[in-house]
């Protein structure tokens, strides 16, 4: 019987949450058995969502956070009030692109929060449009 992404991913997850030392060997075992079935096909897939998975299980979000220019001191404090905001562990995943001037952008999940200057100028500027 053939399972699914999202089953694999669960049989990944759990048995590597009740036996980490086993992570590796199962690893491989993990890869015979998809071979075996001839479904390598599904294994990107099978890791985004035990990813997913794992995250849920842990408490974990994984948040993107864009600034203009990276300042390692703020990182922290950032880390920090997520968490506290959130109520869960933060993973954070820093991107800089200067072309937003200033500000920041959040990516949680599914949801973008857009604090940047060149985002609150373009809002102004569709705002001036619909005038």
């Amino acid at each position: 019987m053939k399972l699914t992404a999202k089953q694999y991913a669960e049989v990944l997850v759990n048995v590597v949450s009740k036996a980490p030392a086993a992570a590796d060997r199962f690893g491989e075992s993990f890869w015979a058995l998809l071979r075996e079935n001839r479904q390598e096909k599904l294994f990107g897939s099978i890791m985004r969502q035990a990813k997913k998975l794992w995250n849920e299980k842990h408490g974990i979000v994984e948040v993107t956070v864009t600034v203009a220019s990276e300042d390692g001191n703020e990182k922290e404090k950032l880390i920090a009030s997520l968490e506290k905001a959130l109520g869960k562990k933060v993973q954070l995943h820093m991107k800089v692109d200067p072309t937003i001037k200033g500000g920041i952008i959040l990516q949680v999940d599914d949801a973008r929060y857009d604090a940047s200057v060149s985002g609150k100028l373009a809002a102004l500027s569709r705002q001036f449009q619909t005038l």
